[in-house]
């Protein structure tokens, strides 16, 4: 019985730590970012990092789960090894190799359209995608 015991104790030990080792990356700081800028202005960039934290290459995937920014608004987005231009639907960043950084960022010309609106983004290895990140930007054009 105790065999039995101390056996299901050193599963349950290494289960928990491979499913820890499944984090790939971190995010560097915040995953909000709240921007504020003035009606007649832009926002020429928020970033948001992120730190591959293996000891192996890996990809990023993101996916946009929400974007509620004005019709008017002009935007752009940019990841790691690419700019778009408007908020796509997703992509997949450039190769990230130990301790490298990346980031995806977004650009707001408002067009003197005052407003507020909001992007998020789900980021995740795509070897690990149930590991994720939310990442988002408030914006508040005033």
């Amino acid at each position: 019985m105790i065999k039995n015991i101390i056996a299901l104790i050193l599963l349950c030990s290494t289960v928990h730590i491979n499913a820890q080792s499944d984090k790939t990356f971190i995010v560097k700081g915040n995953s909000i970012n709240n921007e504020n800028i003035p009606n007649s202005g832009k926002l020429d960039i928020s970033k948001i990092t992120v730190i591959n934290i293996s000891n192996k290459a890996i990809f990023l995937e993101w996916k946009t789960i929400s974007n509620t920014f004005p019709k008017g608004w002009d935007c752009s987005m940019c990841q790691h090894g690419a700019c778009q231009i408007g908020i796509p639907k997703g992509s997949v960043f450039k190769k990230l190799n130990p301790d490298q950084e990346g980031f995806i960022a977004i650009h707001v010309m408002p067009q003197k359209n005052i407003g507020n609106g909001q992007v998020k983004f789900k980021i995740y290895d795509r070897d690990y995608p149930e590991e994720f990140e939310i990442l988002t930007f408030n914006v508040d054009v005033l």
